[in-house]
Parts: C-alpha cells; sequence; structure tokens
C-alpha cells in the first residue's frame, strides 16, 4: 500500500511540473494542437465504456450491444458534421489515430500485391507508411516530386500511374507548405487518390486549402484529428465515391477494430460542431500567422522558400539551415520550452527546422504576438541560449480563443 502511496504522489509531482512547464511554453509544433474544455467534456462522460459494431451504412440493431442505437447516433452526426465541413458523403470516425486510420484503411481496400505510389520522407513524406504498405505486401513505386517548386510532378505522376498500370496513389505529407493543385492532378480511371491530410484537416475545413472532395478525383480524404482540426486523436476518412464507402463500412469494424472507443468519438463531434462556428476564421488566423512568421524570419536573414513573395501557403514555416545551426536550435528550444521539429531531408536542402502556427492560433493573444515569436526563434540559432526570459515576456495565453465556452 506504502509502495502505491508513494507511485501515486510521484505521479502527481510529475504532473504538477508538466503542467508548471506547459504554461512556460510557446507552441510552435506543427503536429501538436490544444483541445478546448467543450471538446473535452465527452471524455468524462460514460462512452468510453460503450461501442458499437460496424459502421453508418451496415449498422444492424440485431448485432449489436443494447442501447447502441444511441451510439449510432453519433455516427450520423459525424457524417452530418463532415458533409458541411468536407463536402463528405460518407464520413468514418471509428478509427483510433492517424496511423491507426491508414492502416484500417489500406487493410480494407487493397491486396497483397497491388501497386501504390507513395510519397516518400525525403519529399515530405510521413517516414511510417513505407512501413506500413511494405508490412502489407504492396508493391511501392516512388512520387515524383518538384522539389525546386514544393509541390508535386504533376506530369511525371501521371505518365509513371498510366506506365505501371498503379491502383493507388498514397500523399501522405508530413512536411507541406504548398498543397496539392487538382486542377493539375489528372488521374487515370483506375487510379484511387489517398490522401492522408493529417497536417491540413483543419485549414480544408475552415476553407483555407483547397479540398479534393470538392473535386472530380476519385479520392478519400483521411487523417489524424489533433493537428491542425484541434480534436482528440482519432482518425477520420471521407469519401464520395458510394463504392469504396462500402468497403470501409463493412471492412473496418468488426474485421480489423471492434472497441471504436466512443468517448474519442464524442469528443471529435464536438470539436466538429466548434468548427461548423469558428473553423473559418481559425483556419484563416493560422495562415495569417505563418506568413507573418515567415516574413519577419525572413527579414532575419533565415533561408525560407518563397512562392511568390509568399513563404507557406499551409500553417507551417520551413526553415533551411547548416548542420550546425539546425542542431544549435533544437537544442536551445529544447532547453527553453519551444516546440518545434528538426529535419534532416532534401526537402530542407538536407537540414532545417519545420514551425507550425496552428497552436498559437488557437491561443487568445491581447496583441499580435509574431514579432516577439520571430525573436525568440532568431535568438535559438546563438549557442547556449537563454530565451525563456523572453517566452516569459511574450506571455503565453493559457486561454483559447475560437471555442465555445463551457461556463
Amino acid at each position: 500500500m506504502l509502495e502505491t502511496v508513494l507511485g501515486y504522489l510521484n505521479f502527481k509531482k510529475n504532473e504538477e511540473d508538466y503542467l508548471a512547464k506547459k504554461r512556460l511554453t510557446l507552441p510552435l509544433c506543427a503536429a501538436e494542437n490544444r483541445m478546448s474544455d467543450f471538446s473535452k467534456l465527452p471524455l468524462l462522460k460514460d462512452y468510453q465504456e460503450r461501442y458499437i459494431m460496424n459502421g453508418i451504412n451496415s449498422f444492424s440493431i440485431e448485432d449489436n450491444f443494447i442501447g447502441s442505437e444511441h451510439l449510432y447516433e453519433v455516427y450520423k452526426l459525424i457524417n452530418s458534421q463532415c458533409l458541411k465541413l468536407f463536402s463528405a458523403k460518407y464520413a468514418d470516425a471509428r478509427t483510433l489515430s492517424g496511423m491507426n486510420c491508414v492502416t484500417s484503411l489500406l487493410m480494407s481496400l487493397t491486396n497483397i500485391g497491388d501497386k501504390i505510389m507513395l510519397s516518400t520522407s525525403s519529399s515530405g513524406g510521413h517516414p511510417s507508411m513505407e512501413h506500413v504498405c511494405k508490412r502489407l505486401g504492396l508493391e511501392i513505386i516512388d512520387m515524383p516530386y518538384d522539389y525546386e517548386e514544393f509541390d508535386l510532378d504533376y506530369e511525371k505522376i501521371y505518365e509513371t500511374l498510366v506506365e505501371e498500370d498503379i491502383k493507388y496513389l498514397l500523399y501522405a505529407p508530413s512536411d507541406i507548405i504548398k498543397t496539392p493543385d487538382y486542377n493539375k492532378l489528372n488521374l487515370p480511371s483506375q487510379t484511387l487518390f489517398l490522401y492522408d491530410a493529417s497536417q491540413t484537416l483543419g485549414l480544408i475545413a475552415g476553407k483555407q486549402v483547397a479540398n479534393p472532395l470538392e473535386t472530380p478525383i476519385n479520392c478519400v480524404l483521411f487523417g489524424g484529428t489533433h493537428k491542425t482540426l484541434p480534436g482528440p486523436a482519432n482518425g477520420l476518412i471521407m469519401t464520395n465515391n458510394e463504392e469504396i464507402a462500402k468497403e470501409l463500412d463493412e471492412n473496418i469494424s468488426p474485421k480489423y477494430l471492434r472497441n471504436t472507443q466512443m468517448h474519442q468519438v464524442v469528443s471529435l463531434l464536438y470539436t466538429l460542431f466548434e468548427m461548423e462556428k469558428f473553423g473559418v476564421d481559425y483556419a484563416r488566423k493560422t495562415i495569417e500567422y505563418s506568413r507573418d512568421l515567415g516574413m519577419a524570419l525572413k527579414e532575419y536573414d533565415f533561408d525560407i522558400p518563397f512562392f511568390n513573395n509568399t513563404p507557406t501557403f499551409t500553417h507551417q514555416i520551413f526553415i533551411r539551415t547548416s548542420q550546425d545551426t539546425m542542431n544549435t536550435m533544437f537544442s536551445n528550444a529544447f532547453r527553453n520550452n519551444v516546440t518545434l521539429n528538426k529535419k534532416n531531408k532534401k526537402l530542407f536542402n538536407d537540414y532545417g527546422i519545420r514551425l507550425g502556427t496552428q497552436e498559437i492560433a488557437r491561443l487568445a493573444w491581447k496583441e499580435n504576438p509574431i514579432v516577439q515569436i520571430a525573436r525568440v526563434v532568431k535568438s535559438l540559432q546563438y549557442s547556449n541560449q537563454n530565451t525563456m526570459k523572453q517566452i516569459k515576456d511574450l506571455k503565453v495565453p493559457e486561454d483559447l480563443n475560437f471555442t465555445f465556452s463551457v461556463s
């Protein structure tokens, strides 16, 4: 018993230390966000212990637990919200995370030996995708990429898809400052476009970047829901292809997934309610901040890619550096509670730093913080810098903007 009490006390101390550190953290990681108290409400309710078999189109009350008809209403509301926000006729929020989302999707649609074109890590693709595709027995073809334009090489993609008779194009960008131009993405009839938009789902819902579901492209739009979409760690799959929707609906559960973590699904629903009200303003603020921060860092002589005087079209900013500067900036950021990512890949001319503005766009700043944030980032490039005072002076808010009140 004493050991249990000591363990609890140690955990509480760790929790207090974590919360104290979080209050002094400048959040510039492109892969994280902050949920609202409103979106967290379902996490404290009875949903955690319940689940529902099958999907929205294949639901049968005879094959389910008593009371599941009430959970089915959540599925219908998810679909209703995704139609409003993403123009999706079918939406599936059963998967448990971004990675569980892609594995469930590929297991449901592909067969061993199928050819799949994949965005590689060097061009910004998520590094886990290659491992997943190999483990599922898929034949991988690298996706052609234009490194000068930070964009897909549309002509070579089409030529390769036709020549190799490729069934799937999986675009899964982890690093992205320019979203695809769907007017240029010409796909052969046999190819399905699988877009892991984990990084940009919130920007798509907020109508600030193009949405492939609003084009004639045969597409599945999916991803994790905790990055620019400020929800719980969950997966969301959407399509307007009725045949694909049927495959997903019948295969994901109960074949590859049983307990669907309903508290997370309802929490995501609350986030989608919030995005309907605040999504456009939030996404617009996110991109405004990323462009302003990119411009400010350019003034400090950082090597920032630009396109027609614009440093980014998403929430991300790329800083290309030497290896030494990259390591120095990351070390200083780690010591001074600035969240960011270091990158060692061709997309950054071998070395660099990635920043994201989605979380700072969520915060209720009293004044525009970009000038001060740029100064903090500038100071990170010098050895053994202590930027904690600058962060304290910046007064990173704990309160959120773009959220319903729960009081």
